[in-house]
């Protein structure tokens, strides 16, 4: 799932940090998938990834089905591509209850990438 954020990759991160955090979700980690590059003397666009999540939503989740935890905790892309603003990516909820059989009771914790998604620009 993907979807253009008004705002530029650090301002974006910035923004999605904030309102996972107010969600109750801990940053467990920010991955700046450009700064690794750079020291290693490559190039690429802005490319940040978010790793957050909730013990409380995602422990049901693995002790009911193991194997979830190879996707948990969440994650959100944030990159440059060229065009103004950046492109917010993340892992779409249908894919991963047909992956791990998931009950649609099961879905809501998948959700949350796409609600703070929506949220840093008002959509």
């Amino acid at each position: 799932m993907t979807r253009r954020s008004a705002r530029d990759v650090a301002e974006t991160v910035s923004a999605l940090r904030a309102e996972a955090e107010r969600m109750g979700a801990a940053v467990a980690a920010v991955v700046d998938h450009a700064a690794a590059a750079r020291k290693a003397g490559l190039s690429m666009p802005d490319t940040q990834v978010i790793i957050f999540g909730n013990p409380q939503a995602g422990t049901p989740l693995m002790q009911a089905h193991p194997e979830i935890a190879i996707d948990l905790p969440l994650r959100l892309m944030v990159r440059d591509d060229g065009q103004p603003g950046s492109l917010v990516t993340w892992q779409d909820p249908a894919y991963l209850a047909r992956r791990y059989g998931l009950a649609d009771d099961q879905l809501t914790p998948l959700n949350a990438p796409a609600t703070i998604a929506s949220a840093i620009d008002g959509h």
